[in-house]
């Protein structure tokens, strides 16, 4: 499911992939950190990589100055390209990155292909 509209190629994908897959998708997720300052990302998928979930970044410049912090908020983080707009949308891609990251939801709610 995806909540939010996609704002870019790599977060319409994404959300496409997490929808054919059972993942709840939050395209244009923005973090409130304890400093005060908001760190916007492409996606976020809930139930990967950590127990908040995993946040995907177009570079690692926009949000090198937080990485201890999102782990210790909970969150796993990864950088992935802007995908070139004629990409070609492949499930079995998407679905072998997700299993790297891993399942971090309840056990009972993991799906089969995982």
């Amino acid at each position: 499911m995806v909540r939010n509209l996609p704002v870019s190629k790599l977060a319409e994908l994404i959300g496409m992939a997490c929808g054919a897959s059972g993942l709840r998708a939050e395209a244009g997720f923005r973090l409130a950190l304890p400093d005060g300052h908001e760190l916007p990302t492409v996606v976020r998928i809930a139930e990967l990589g950590a127990p908040n979930g995993m946040l995907l970044f177009h570079t690692f410049r926009e949000m090198k100055a937080y990485a201890d912090v999102l782990g210790d908020l909970g969150f796993g983080f990864a950088v992935i390209r802007e995908p070139r707009r004629d990409a070609r949308f492949d499930l079995n891609s998407y679905r072998t990155m997700f299993r790297d990251w891993d399942w971090s939801g309840s056990p009972e709610s993991k799906p089969d292909w995982m």
